[in-house]
């Protein structure tokens, strides 16, 4: 059996950003706390969770031009990176080159459609975990392979997902979660769901019906079968009124599994690694990651 970190590094930096930016600085002055939070919650994951491999995941593109072309709303109000976080992504990606560890991304998509293209395939022999505050990774878990570690509090507090979690937390099956989303909207990402539909709502639309197609014919009906649409005219209307936003979002909210994905790593060169992380006020963060590296590898 193969055990998999892969990592969100978005999710995971842009955290430690907002913690530490006033905090840990560079002997010039500059902000690094991004990349010091970040390599101290990689060395707490790998002495805690003690994988075979990790995998940095990064977004190539935040807000895909193939999503924003469905629905212009998608992400429309999110800031822009801010571009001291950038130069701190830039210093971040230097550091893992010389740790040697895998990283990746999938060009013109973001980090959770590479998650996705990488575990897809995955045997029951190997296990995933996933390491990110997005829950739309949520579609994704599948007993026993793929599992989210859920950021709560970092990574000093993770929430597990496994089918068994999702569905007790949420109500629907992982591989349903989507069409949960897609109903009641995901207020991270700017989509409003359907008119009406709250999570109450969703939830028993997805409990009484076994597909979207079979939700919309049914709403489409003259005698809507006994359920949630049941003696409900408004929320039948409200259904057949979304049917462009319904389609829209069936191709943009699930993860996109089929893109293609690079991944490529560096040499391990520690020398190089000490002397980066002298010049970037790094050095402790540097030499625990280290550390925890070769106490895996020698386990």
């Amino acid at each position: 059996m193969t055990h998999r970190l892969l990592l969100d590094v978005s999710s995971l930096g842009y955290r430690s950003y907002f913690a530490l930016r006033d905090v840990v600085h560079a002997p010039d002055g500059s902000s690094v706390g991004a990349v010091v939070g970040y390599l101290d919650m990689v060395t707490r994951l790998i002495v805690t969770r003690r994988p075979d491999e990790v995998i940095h995941v990064y977004d190539h593109d935040w807000r895909p031009t193939v999503r924003t072309q469905l629905y212009a709303g998608y992400k429309a109000n999110r800031p822009d990176e801010p571009p001291d976080l950038t130069a701190q992504f830039a210093l971040l990606r230097r550091v893992l080159d010389l740790t040697g560890m895998r990283q990746a991304q999938a060009p013109t998509w973001e980090a959770e459609d590479a998650i996705g293209a990488l575990v897809v395939g995955a045997d029951d022999d190997d296990v995933f975990e996933m390491v990110s505050g997005d829950r739309d990774l949520i579609q994704l878990v599948r007993d026993p392979s793929v599992r989210l570690l859920f950021t709560v509090r970092g990574v000093s507090e993770l929430l597990e997902f496994d089918e068994a979690t999702v569905l007790a937390k949420y109500g629907v099956p992982a591989s349903r979660y989507a069409e949960f989303a897609i109903l009641r909207g995901d207020p991270s990402d700017e989509l409003p769901g359907v008119k009406g539909v709250g999570e109450k709502t969703a939830l028993a639309l997805v409990q009484t019906y076994a597909s979207l197609d079979e939700l919309l014919a049914d709403a489409a009906g003259d005698t809507p079968r006994d359920g949630p649409l049941k003696g409900k005219p408004a929320l039948r209307a409200r259904l057949r009124e979304a049917g462009d936003y319904l389609a829209a979002m069936r191709q943009l909210v699930p993860i996109e599994v089929n893109c293609a994905v690079e991944v490529w790593s560096g040499a391990r060169d520690d020398a190089a690694l000490r002397e980066l992380a002298e010049a970037h006020g790094l050095r402790g963060s540097v030499v625990r990651l280290l550390a925890a590296i070769d106490s895996v590898a020698s386990s």
